[in-house]
C-alpha cells in the first residue's frame, strides 16, 4: 500500500514537470510570434509615416506649384478687322499693377513688378525701365479713348507665354520670372553726377560727323525755345555753318559707339504738305505743348540706338538710312546709320534743302542728359565732349 502511494505520488511529480516544461516551451514558442507581430505593427506604423510624409511632400509641391505661379484669363477685342488686343487696364488690374495713359501724349506708362513700361501711338519701340528695344510681335494702340496691345505683349514685354482660348487669352503668371526682374536705374544716381561725372560717363561716345564739332550756338543748346510749337529744343545740334566741315545730304552720320538699333524708319514718309503739318502744330498750340507722338512726327525719320550703361541717341531728321540698317543690329563707331537731312521741317516741305542739320536727342534711361545742368553747364559738357565750334 505504501508502494503503491510512492509510485502514485512520483508519477504526479512526473506529470507536473512535464505540465510546466510544456507551460514553458508554449510560452518560448509564442514569444517569437508576438515578436513578428509588433513588427509588423511597427512597419506598418512606419510606412504609414513614409505615405504620410510623401503625401504631405506632394501637398507642399503642389502649394509651392500654386505660390510660384498664377493662371489668369483675360478677354480679347477685335477692333476693325485688326488681331486680338489686351486693354492695358484689364492687365495691370490682373496683374495688381499701375497704369498711367495720357490720351493727350498718346502714351501708356505701365508699371508690373518692378517693371516700368513706356509706350508712345505710332513710336515702333517699347521701354522697359529706361532701356529702349525694338517694338517687335505686338501693336499698340488707341481705341475709344482705352489703350490697347496685342497679345504678343505678353511674350515680349512680361516673358511670359500665353494661348488664346475662344474670345480670351490664358497666362500662366510665374512669380519665379518677375523676381529675376532688375531695374537698372536703382544704382545710377543722375541727379548726384557733376558736370565732370557727366562728361566722364558720356566720353565713349564718338563725334557722329567725321572732324564735325558740335553747335554751341544758345537756340542750338538743349531747353532753347521753339515756339512754333509751344515746347522747347530736346537735343543737340550740327550745323554747317557752326564748323568747318562741309554738311549736306551726303554727309554720312556715324553710330558713335558700340551699341544696338533699335529703331531704323527704312520706309519713312514725311507729312504730305504744309497744312497737314500745320495740322499738328495747331494741336499744340491749343493744348500749349507738343504733345508726345507729334513731336516724333516733327523729329522725321529717325534711327534710334541704345548703348551700354542706359545711355540712348535719337538721330532725327534725316535724309536717307542705308537699306542695311535694321532694328535688333549691332553698330559701331565707324558703322553707317543715315545721312544729314531736314525731314519732318517745313524746310523739307519746301524742298529746297533748307535747315539742313543733325538733331540728337541724348537720354540716360530714358532721361535727358542735361536735366539736372543749367545751360551753361550743359554748354561746357557738349564742348567738352564734341566741341571747338561756335
Amino acid at each position: 500500500m505504501r508502494y503503491s502511494n510512492l509510485m502514485i505520488l512520483a508519477a504526479f511529480i512526473l506529470f507536473t514537470g512535464c505540465q510546466a516544461e510544456n507551460q514553458e516551451n508554449n510560452e518560448l514558442s509564442i514569444d517569437p510570434g508576438n515578436q513578428n507581430e509588433n513588427h509588423k505593427n511597427d512597419t506598418n506604423e512606419t510606412d504609414q509615416n513614409d505615405t504620410d510624409q510623401i503625401e504631405n511632400d506632394q501637398n507642399n509641391h503642389t502649394v509651392e506649384e500654386e505660390e510660384s505661379g498664377e493662371s489668369m484669363s483675360l478677354p480679347l477685342h477685335d477692333y476693325n478687322g485688326e488681331e486680338d488686343f489686351l486693354a492695358l487696364s484689364d492687365l495691370a488690374e490682373a496683374l495688381d499693377g499701375e497704369l498711367n495713359v495720357d490720351q493727350i501724349h498718346r502714351t501708356a506708362e505701365l508699371q508690373v513688378e518692378n517693371r516700368f513700361y513706356y509706350l508712345v501711338e505710332e513710336v515702333p519701340v517699347l521701354q522697359i525701365n529706361g532701356i529702349h528695344h525694338p517694338k517687335e510681335h505686338f501693336e499698340f494702340q488707341f481705341f475709344e479713348e482705352e489703350a490697347y496691345v496685342s497679345v504678343g505683349f505678353i511674350e515680349s514685354a512680361l516673358d511670359h507665354e500665353y494661348e488664346i482660348t475662344d474670345e480670351s487669352v490664358d497666362i500662366q503668371w510665374d512669380i519665379e520670372i518677375t523676381e529675376s526682374w532688375e531695374d537698372p536705374r536703382e544704382v545710377f544716381h543722375h541727379d548726384d553726377m557733376s558736370v565732370k561725372d557727366i562728361i566722364e560717363y558720356l566720353s565713349f561716345l564718338q563725334s557722329p560727323i567725321e572732324d564735325a564739332s558740335v553747335s554751341t550756338v544758345d537756340s542750338h543748346l538743349p531747353g532753347a525755345p521753339r515756339d512754333y510749337r509751344n515746347g522747347y529744343h530736346e537735343g543737340i545740334d550740327w550745323y554747317d555753318y557752326t564748323t568747318e566741315v562741309v554738311i549736306n545730304t551726303d554727309t554720312p552720320i556715324l553710330a558713335q559707339a558700340d551699341g544696338t538699333v533699335v529703331r531704323a524708319d527704312i520706309d519713312f514718309e514725311d507729312y504730305a504738305s504744309h497744312d497737314v503739318r500745320n495740322e499738328d502744330l495747331a494741336k499744340a498750340a491749343e493744348v500749349g505743348f507738343t504733345p508726345e507722338y507729334i513731336l516724333d512726327r516733327l523729329r522725321g525719320q529717325q534711327v534710334w540706338v541704345q548703348y551700354d550703361h542706359g545711355v540712348m541717341i535719337r538721330f532725327a531728321h534725316l535724309d536717307s538710312i542705308p537699306e542695311e540698317i535694321e532694328a535688333g543690329m549691332s553698330v559701331d563707331k565707324d558703322t553707317v546709320i543715315g545721312y544729314v537731312g531736314n525731314s519732318g521741317t517745313s524746310g523739307a516741305l519746301d524742298g529746297d534743302n533748307s535747315g539742313l542739320h543733325l538733331h540728337q536727342d541724348l537720354l540716360i534711361y530714358d532721361r535727358l542728359f542735361y536735366e539736372p545742368y543749367t545751360l551753361e553747364e550743359t554748354r561746357k559738357i557738349i564742348h567738352e565732349l564734341w566741341g571747338d565750334g561756335i
